[in-house]
């Protein structure tokens, strides 16, 4: 039977190239005795495809192109005749910076600009312009791309100007600074051929100009800074701090206004010859059923409040920190972070009005959930969608963490660091936008608040646990010019975090708890359960009915319900060991060549990262089980070139402990005048670790 026959070899995707370069470079100089300059330019090239294997992929509309799509078993899981739909992405960045110091008597000015820009593209296409799902080798039904898409953001500028002044007085330093920031992005006119399912479309430019409100951000951040020498002995300081640091949006609110996106839609199949091809060049045509979706592939009508602003955070810091001993530093510091005018979108057709509570009782323990039906008026009318900002007393996110710390500079160049954080972060997602695509629904009311003060008639959380994070790193220079450092991270696993995104045991993807779990939201496990009309209780629920229907009212298709409180069910701890080695060439007395080889994840574990939190057809276990988990051992190379005119070579900066430092400017004196060049491979398939040479990852 041709419904069976699967080969990887034919039905799985390459990446082409493997590979993507991140490169930079820097000069600094020392002009005068008060004056430093330096600037700095980062190219990060990620240009890869997602493609078929050779050979695979077919003309349009001949034959060979029909027969040619993926098939999809979706009883036995199997993927045959081809992979999924081919993405071919254009991600590149464009970073140059500026910046100087100046130093005079009581005080210290930088200033300096930064600025990012480049492209998004995204094209797709697919043989047959769909896959054809089958159950055990019996034809189910189409799945209907709109391809081919071609989708073309862009960022015009990420723009900094900043300017600060440090002024010591006695004992007392006061930094004050103002950013004055500039966000514009776009979505570049696009045009795409005619599909099978979709005529040729053409779409003009989609910017601020276009859509008012949209991609075109001004934005003022002052920061605040104040050190007291606590007994005039530099050895004691108190430490305050105040910061506005505007989300880093890039391209995303306009992505919500992009006509040109990838969608599907199901369609019935009636396989009349058995050969295993949908054959019908469209639509109602062939073997292939009606368009159940008029609207396909056409943007839903969504509206954009004119005032809608830019999200942005205030970071409060707190702290002290004691030199013990010469070169040993004891740290302890207090952060907040909260969040403010958080994007949020409405549905203007479903008033609140429009739904009806119903009693059902939770399986796990029998206590009673309200659930919401919408009434049969308000079903199936056209979405009328607004983005707007939220309000504060219904989004909010409050971040608290207590962390300590000692650095210490040992003899010899060697390097020790240890830290331990203890750390809290409060949600309110009280808006009713999440959880459903009918939005404006009160069923995602329940457990919205983690304070404890919105709605907990409909789920009381007893309280949110702190987390524990703790690392330790160092490095030591051995012979032969060689450096040794390695770290040892112990964190919880986290429920926001990149690691979401990987397939089960994925060996590509290299991921440093340190560089991207930082200051995300501390993991806990949820169990959902899935509701639609025909949806059952459990055979051994804790209910008065098990087996019996639970909603049978429900006429909104399906509900997300929470069946346990956040906080109730923590993940686990994901213990990491990275180890690396680097070796300093002096070609000449100016010039240093520096080469690094890193590799994660020493002792291979395999720590859970995300596991399948919907309810099955059972509460004991009710879980299906793990879906990610930590990736396997790999290992990284990079080098660097530093060139300086009096033959002084500064050493690296190192990131901070937990989460990289926002620094109003980024970078530090260094000698009188220095070039550096760097190169980094990253993993195969792996975001960019923090580099602090890399001008692109200081935070803005």
């Amino acid at each position: 039977s041709p419904y069976n026959a699967t080969d990887p070899n034919v039905s799985s995707l390459r990446r082409d190239p493997v590979l993507y370069y991140i490169a930079q470079g820097k000069w600094t100089g020392t002009l005068t005795p008060h004056l430093l300059l330096q600037g700095g330019f980062s190219i990060n090239k990620e240009d890869w495809d997602v493609v078929y294997q050779p050979g695979i992929q077919q003309v349009p509309f001949t034959p060979a192109w029909y027969a040619g799509a993926s098939h999809l078993d979706v009883a036995l899981l199997t993927r045959s005749v081809a992979g999924a739909v081919n993405s071919f992405n254009k991600y590149d960045r464009y970073v140059w910076n500026g910046s100087g110091a100046y130093v005079t008597g009581a005080h210290t000015i930088r200033f300096g600009i930064q600025d990012s820009y480049g492209p998004a593209y995204v094209s797709q296409i697919a043989n047959g312009d769909a896959y054809y799902n089958f159950t055990n080798g019996v034809p189910l039904n189409v799945t209907a791309y709109n391809t081919p898409a071609v989708s073309r953001p862009y960022l015009n500028a990420d723009l900094g100007i900043y300017g600060m002044d440090t002024w010591r007085f006695n004992r007392l330093s006061i930094t004050a600074g103002l950013r004055w920031e500039y966000l514009s992005a776009e979505i570049q006119p696009s045009s795409a051929s005619a599909g099978r399912f979709v005529p040729a479309r053409t779409f003009a430019m989609v910017d601020c100009n276009t859509v008012k409100g949209l991609g075109c951000f001004k934005n003022w951040s002052p920061r605040l800074g104040i050190v007291y020498d606590l007994f005039g002995s530099h050895q004691t300081a108190l430490k305050a701090g105040f910061g506005k640091y505007n989300t880093p949006i890039v391209t995303s609110i306009v992505n919500n206004f992009n006509p040109m996106f990838l969608t599907t839609v199901n369609i019935p199949w009636n396989d009349v010859n058995h050969n295993g091809i949908a054959e019908g060049a469209g639509f109602g045509q062939g073997e292939l059923g009606p368009n159940p979706n008029p609207l396909f592939g056409v943007l839903q009508n969504r509206a954009l409040d004119p005032n809608f602003q830019r999200e942005y955070n205030l970071q409060y810091t707190v702290g002290i920190q004691h030199e013990v001993m010469r070169g040993v530093t004891l740290n302890f510091n207090w952060n907040r972070r909260s969040d403010y005018q958080q994007v949020v979108t409405l549905n203007n057709a479903v008033p609140a009005s429009a739904w009806t509570p119903y009693e059902i009782v939770n399986p796990l323990d029998g206590t009673p959930i309200t659930l919401f039906n919408l009434q049969p008026a308000y079903f199936g009318l056209p979405a009328q969608v607004y983005q707007t900002n939220s309000r504060q007393s219904t989004r909010s996110n409050t971040y608290d963490g207590f962390e300590t710390s000692v650095t210490a500079r040992l003899p010899r160049g060697a390097f020790l660091f240890g830290g331990w954080t203890i750390e809290r972060q409060f949600d309110r997602d009280c808006d009713m936008t999440a959880g459903t695509n009918l939005l404006n629904d009160p069923n995602s009311l329940r457990f919205c608040d983690w304070t404890g003060k919105l709605y907990q008639e409909l789920g009381t959380i007893p309280g949110i646990p702190h987390r524990h994070e703790f690392k330790l790193a160092g490095s030591v220079p051995v012979k032969w010019g060689f450096e040794v450092n390695g770290s040892v991270y112990s964190n919880p696993v986290y429920s926001t975090n990149f690691a979401t995104n990987l397939a089960f045991n994925n060996t590509t993807q290299v991921y440093s708890p340190a560089a991207y779990f930082a200051g995300q939201t501390q993991g806990f496990y949820a169990v959902n359960w899935s509701i639609t009309p025909t949806t059952r209780y459990p055979a051994d629920c804790r209910c008065p009915n098990p087996g019996g229907l639970v909603d049978p009212g429900l006429r909104q298709g399906s509900e997300l319900i929470p069946l346990v409180a956040p906080g109730s069910r923590v993940t686990p701890r994901l213990t990491q060991i990275d180890i690396g080695v680097r070796r300093l060439f002096h070609p000449r007395d100016n010039m240093t060549l520096s080469a690094q080889a890193e590799i994660f994840n020493v002792i291979n574990a395999s720590t859970v990262l995300t596991e399948s939190e919907t309810l099955g057809t059972s509460v004991a276990p009710y879980l299906a089980g793990a879906i990610a988990r930590q990736s396997q051992t790999r290992a990284c190379y990079g080098s660097r070139c530093s060139l300086s005119s009096d033959g002084t070579i500064g050493g690296l900066r190192r990131a901070n402990t937990f989460r990289p430092p926002q620094n109003i400017l980024a970078g530090g004196v260094g000698s009188k005048q220095r070039l550096t060049l760097g190169v980094r491979h990253p993993c195969a398939g792996s975001p960019p670790v923090y580099d602090p040479l890399d001008v692109s990852s200081q935070q803005s």
